[in-house]
């Protein structure tokens, strides 16, 4: 089973006591604060609600079952970090105090080279179970359907999908052979979230791609050549440096910076919060009051490939 992380998405820009608590915090309780940072900027927000309707439209509408369906976008798009926090958003309860927990989504990492078994295995822990029956095969994939229509999960997300697409001919088959045993099931839908490339995956196997025609969600980066995208992508660097756990905001869309995060990230929110994080906890660590040009550009470094003679923010090295 998945621990979901601990978001942080307070803003500390109208906030000074929420700010002045967070002061008081150990170094690394701050950063685990950068770790966990969570901005529901407006393209998240819209693929979110994307997501969540191929689930069901409207909070109060009915839950849609029997069906396959998609997220993709490429790697490092924040995919994954979508979904953990529509599955924060929508976790295990229990009807009664007496009752067993309703899991209403179940959420699996697909593993390079896995085959059904191991699939129907991590869909039992995805449900809450403690142990998994040492049983044969086909005999575990028949259990694990019935064990999710028994826990009333009706939302089957499968993360990293593309790794069913490009296992070996046989695990691939006992894979969709039991995405297609839940869908059948009638009891839950199953997003397949990944590369784009697991479109062309589900292409390939018509039966299952011809149930809804696989319906998609889309997640990509910021086009920051464009005018519009990059004050969009600004809006979301602005959105981090407000709730980052400084005494002072950040600026990490101050002008002079702009060009830097072009080269370091290309408008990718997954490859801009790998250089944040590390920043950060620099800044952290020096005490610092925000994150300065010099952590930025040792962050950046650490990432410059063999052979490189530049690399975004080296000539902030010495930079406040």
């Amino acid at each position: 089973m998945i621990i979901l992380p601990n978001f942080h998405e307070v803003s500390y820009v109208k906030d000074e006591v929420a700010r002045l608590e967070m002061l008081r915090l150990s170094p690394a309780e701050r950063q685990s604060k950068v770790k966990n940072l969570l901005v529901r900027y407006p393209r998240f927000n819209k693929a979110y609600e994307e997501v969540f309707g191929l689930h069901k439209q409207g909070e109060d509408g009915d839950p849609i079952t029997g069906e396959i369906v998609g997220f993709l976008g490429n790697s490092r798009a924040g995919k994954s970090w979508l979904l953990k926090a529509l599955l924060r958003d929508n976790k295990p309860y229990q009807l009664t105090p007496e009752s067993s927990f309703t899991y209403p989504f179940a959420y699996v990492e697909i593993m390079d080279r896995w085959g059904a078994p191991d699939l129907a295995t991590a869909l039992y822990l995805a449900t809450g179970a403690s142990s998994v029956p040492y049983i044969g095969g086909k005999s575990l994939e028949h259990k694990c359907v019935r064990r999710v229509a028994s826990h009333g999960t009706v939302f089957v997300i499968m993360d990293d999908a593309h790794y069913i697409f490009e296992a070996p001919p046989a695990k691939r088959k006992g894979m969709i052979s039991l995405i297609k045993a839940l869908a059948d099931s009638g009891a839950c839908s199953i997003l397949l979230a990944g590369l784009n490339s697991v479109e062309a995956g589900m292409e390939d196997h018509k039966q299952i791609f011809n149930r809804a025609a696989f319906p998609a969600a889309h997640l990509v980066e910021h086009d920051t050549s464009m005018d519009e995208e990059l004050d969009h992508y600004l809006e979301f660097l602005s959105g981090v440096s407000e709730r980052l756990p400084f005494a002072e905001d950040s600026g990490l869309d101050r002008d002079e910076w702009i060009e830097e995060w072009k080269l370091a990230a290309g408008g990718s929110v997954g490859l801009t919060m790998n250089i944040v994080k590390d920043a950060a906890r620099r800044a952290v660590r020096d005490d610092a009051p925000r994150i300065q040009g010099k952590h930025l550009s040792e962050a950046c470094f650490m990432r410059k490939r063999s052979g490189s003679a530049t690399y975004p923010f080296q000539n902030f090295k010495k930079g406040a």
